[in-house]
């Protein structure tokens, strides 16, 4: 374990153990999420953190990790010192969360602490950090896991709906088409956790019973597989819900149905249906991606495994049309 290094947010790969400092947003604890745990049941406790203002992560913490609630509770908004912990993916909203583990401590870090000066002099400096420009045919010849920004065209965004069906936008479809398609990407989820909730032979959506007594649904945009092409590479990236709305212009999930404005018909269902055309029509528009890669090499440095998720987006040139729906 003395090889575990300290580790940025923004840079984070699952399955892996790290350590971090970090400053606590705000605590939950989930009531009715119980597990076991030395014979006793015992709540969840879900930490919001974050190292750069405005960008949070989720951190579990479990067993005696949960004891620290009391002085977390009291010190929210310092910075904290967190060791062992292990770097887990969330499935259903495709992003990275903090684990703790039965190693795992933390460490309330005063203002004239080293580590917290070395914190506030990274991480709340107004210059963002820099990350090269890279292009996709060195990265994968490299095979070197981490942050990279890539330029490259979008050829198609894939939406699975349910096992055996899903939606393909690229530069055949139709704006109408797109249009149509829109109330199937989005879904009714769980606010606290974002897990799809299911109906019941009453159309009622189910409770997400391991966030209650939180019952508050909420409308996501699915998440979906990106297909960028750079040059004769093309690679499939994993985009969250958050980003799916980002490209969308923070057009919200539970407002493609209003009108963009009292005396217009247009709704933002349209402009984002526009939005996505504008963007595949004819082969795909040029975009800088900002892309988290990881790379599993066997002992002669073959790839195992690779995967690639969108941590942000920066469009380039997208022109848009007048919203007319042939």
């Amino acid at each position: 374990m003395s090889t575990i290094e300290f580790v940025e947010l923004e840079q984070l790969q699952p399955d892996v153990l790290v350590h971090a400092v970090l400053r606590v947003v705000d605590i939950t604890i989930l009531i009715e999420a119980l597990y076991s745990y030395r014979g006793e049941k015992q709540r969840k406790v879900m930490l919001t953190v974050e190292q750069a203002k405005g960008q949070h992560y989720v951190l579990i913490l479990w067993g005696h990790g949960a004891a620290w609630y009391p002085q977390l509770q009291r010190k929210k908004d310092y910075l904290w010192e967190f060791k062992y912990l292990f770097v887990q993916r969330n499935c259903i909203l495709e992003n990275l969360e903090l684990h703790t583990t039965p190693w795992s401590s933390c460490e309330c870090l005063f203002d004239d602490d080293k580590r917290a000066i070395m914190f506030k002099a990274k991480f709340q400096n107004s210059m963002p950090s820099f990350v090269k420009i890279s292009d996709l045919a060195t990265h994968l010849e490299d095979k070197c896991s981490g942050v990279i920004l890539i330029k490259a065209q979008i050829l198609e965004l894939v939406f699975n709906i349910i096992a055996d069906h899903k939606i393909v936008i690229n530069a055949h479809s139709s704006l109408k088409s797109i249009f149509s398609s829109l109330p199937n990407i989005t879904y009714i989820g769980c606010a606290k956790c974002g897990l799809e909730l299911e109906m019941d032979e009453n159309k009622i959506y189910k409770q997400c019973f391991s966030c209650l007594p939180c019952t508050i649904k909420k409308i996501y945009y699915r998440p979906a597989s990106m297909t960028i092409v750079d040059g004769f590479h093309r690679v499939c990236i994993h985009v969250g819900s958050k980003l799916i709305e980002k490209i969308l212009l923070n057009i919200s999930s539970d407002g493609l149905s209003r009108v963009i404005a009292p005396s217009s018909e247009i709704t933002y269902g349209m402009v984002a249906a526009d939005l996505f055309h504008s963007l595949l029509a004819g082969g795909g528009a040029p975009c800088i991606v900002k892309v988290q890669s990881l790379f599993v090499l066997d002992e002669n440095s073959y790839p195992l495994q690779q995967d690639f998720s969108l941590l942000d987006f920066f469009p380039d040139g997208v022109k848009h049309a007048s919203y007319a729906l042939p």
